[in-house]
């Protein structure tokens, strides 16, 4: 019984590993970017996955298309929606009116930050809820951990007895 209840849970670690390992590299290629904080609630919320393409701004519709951008200011990737439009940019906010009152800040002018081209990640095209945990600190560890535990306790089950060597 034990054995049965051991495997079944190495064949989940090994396909929980599997999504962490796809996501984490859809991640690193910049194609999927976890959702954190409250900012875009009631819409995305953390542990959230936004996909994105590459978008030109141009093609940005205003209070419609949400993208992934580089924040100077804070030097992290924002996920927040389009707002208004400038001549050489766009204006982005958060959708949760309580903690993102008004637009994104430049600190330095004290005016709303238009974001550039060069800033711009992505639009997000589509979203999952709960995967972006795969890859957020600490639960991609904790899944590498129960996976590294699975397999030793897979192979301490399925380890053969030692044979007595007779004299």
């Amino acid at each position: 019984m034990k054995k049965g209840i051991i495997n079944v849970l190495f064949y989940i670690s090994v396909v929980l590993m599997i999504i962490n390992v796809g996501l984490l590299l859809c991640n690193i290629a910049g194609l999927a970017y976890p959702v954190t904080g409250v900012s875009m609630q009631p819409n995305l919320y953390t542990g959230y996955i936004a996909f994105i393409q590459h978008v030109n701004i141009s093609q940005l519709q205003v209070n419609k298309s949400i993208i992934v951008y580089y924040n100077p200011f804070y030097r992290e990737l924002v996920i927040h929606h389009v707002v208004g439009r400038v001549n050489d940019g766009v204006i982005v906010q958060g959708f949760n009116k309580l903690t993102n009152p008004i637009p994104d800040m430049n600190f330095s002018s004290m005016k709303p930050l238009v974001v550039t081209q060069s800033m711009i990640k992505g639009v997000v095209v589509f979203y999952i809820p709960l995967l972006g945990f795969f890859v957020l600190k600490p639960y991609s560890y904790i899944i590498l951990a129960f996976f590294l535990v699975m397999i030793a306790l897979k192979m301490f089950i399925d380890r053969k007895p030692a044979q007595k060597v007779e004299q």
